[in-house]
C-alpha cells in the first residue's frame, strides 16, 4: 500500500504512540506510519511502560505536531480521540475515527495499578482494530472460504510450505479460506473450531507473494472470524515463526495447560513435534 497512514489525537502521548508503534510492527515496511497531535506534549511513559511489556519499544519517540506532517505522502488519517475535539486534517486522505477514551489521568485518587489497566486496555483495543485492518488482502488478490474444489491445491501448497496436513481434509470446508490472484492459488489459513477455543493453523503463501503483506491479512481474516464466531481463545503451534504471530498479540502458552478438546486435535496430538512453541491469543481482553 502506497501512502502513510497517520494516527492522530491531542497530545500526541499516548493512544496515537501506540498506534504508531503497533502498527509499524504488524505491517513493516509495507505500510509507512506515523503520528501526530494537535497539541503536542511527550510521550507518556506509562504507554512507554505497557508497550515494552508486549515488545514494542516506544523510548525513542516524541511528540509532534500535525502541522509538521507532510500533507501530501498521507493515504490514511485515523483519529483516536474519544471525549475531546480531536485534530481537523486538511489534506485529502481517507479517514477512519477509532473513539477511544484517554487512558492518562491527573487524578491523585487512580491508582498506578488502575492506570497501567487503562492503558492495557487501550493498547489492546488498538491492536484489535489494527488487525481488521490488516485484513484486507494486497491489491488484485482476493481471500474467500475454502470448498473440497481447492483441496489438492491446498495440500500441495501446504506440503511446499513442509507444514502439516494431518486433520485439513476434514476442516477445509468449515474454518480455512484460500487466496487467489486472478485464479492461481496463493495462500491458504485454516481456524478450526473446538468449543470456545479455536486453532489457528496452515498459514502458507507461494514464494512470489511472500512480502506482499498477504501473510498477515491471511491470519488477520481468521482472527476476525474468530473473534465474530465468539471465540474465547485462539492457539497455534509454530517452530519457526514466533516473533510474526507477537505482531497479533499471540503470546508463550503451556502446551500442557490448553484445553482437552485443543490436546486432542490433530495439530496438536500428532502433527507438529513436541518442540514447537505454543502459543496463545486472547480475544476476551
Amino acid at each position: 500500500m502506497s501512502g502513510t497512514t497517520l494516527f492522530l489525537c491531542v497530545a500526541n502521548s499516548a493512544r496515537s504512540q501506540m498506534a504508531e508503534g503497533l502498527a509499524r510492527r504488524l505491517f513493516g515496511a509495507r505500510r509507512p506510519v506515523a503520528s501526530a497531535g494537535s497539541r503536542p506534549s511527550r510521550v507518556n511513559p506509562m504507554a512507554i511502560e505497557v508497550m515494552r511489556e508486549v515488545g514494542v519499544e516506544l523510548g525513542a519517540h516524541h511528540s509532534k505536531a500535525v502541522d509538521a506532517i507532510d500533507r501530501d505522502s498521507v493515504a490514511t488519517v485515523i483519529t483516536l480521540c474519544a471525549e475531546e475535539v480531536c485534530p481537523v486534517w486538511l489534506g485529502a486522505a481517507e479517514r477512519l475515527h477509532w473513539p477511544l477514551p484517554d487512558p492518562a489521568s491527573d487524578d491523585p485518587a487512580i491508582g498506578v495499578e488502575v492506570l497501567r489497566d487503562r492503558f492495557r486496555a487501550a493498547r489492546d483495543a488498538i491492536l484489535q482494530r489494527l488487525v481488521s485492518l490488516a485484513a484486507a488482502p494486497p491489491t488484485g488478490v482476493s481471500i474467500q472460504s475454502a470448498t473440497r474444489a481447492d483441496r489438492d491445491e491446498v495440500m500441495g501448497l501446504l506440503a511446499r510450505c513442509e507444514l502439516p496436513s494431518d486433520g485439513v481434509d476434514e476442516q477445509l470446508a468449515h474454518g480455512y479460506v484460500v487466496a487467489r490472484r486472478d485464479r492461481a492459488l496463493v495462500g491458504v489459513a485454516g481456524l478450526e473450531r473446538h468449543g470456545d477455543a479455536a486453532i489457528l493453523r496452515s498459514i502458507a503463501v507461494v514464494p512470489d507473494e511472500r512480502g506482499s503483506g498477504l501473510g498477515v491479512a491471511l491470519t488477520a481474516d481468521r482472527l476476525v472470524a474468530a473473534r465474530a464466531a465468539g471465540v474465547d481463545t485462539v492457539y497455534l503451534l509454530t517452530t519457526t515463526a514466533a516473533p510474526f504471530y507477537a505482531r497479533f498479540g499471540f503470546r508463550p502458552f503451556a502446551r500442557a495447560d490448553v484445553p482437552a478438546a485443543i490436546a486432542r486435535s490433530p495439530e496438536f496430538a500428532t502433527a507438529c513435534p513436541s518442540t514447537a512453541t505454543c502459543l496463545a491469543l486472547d480475544l476476551r481482553a
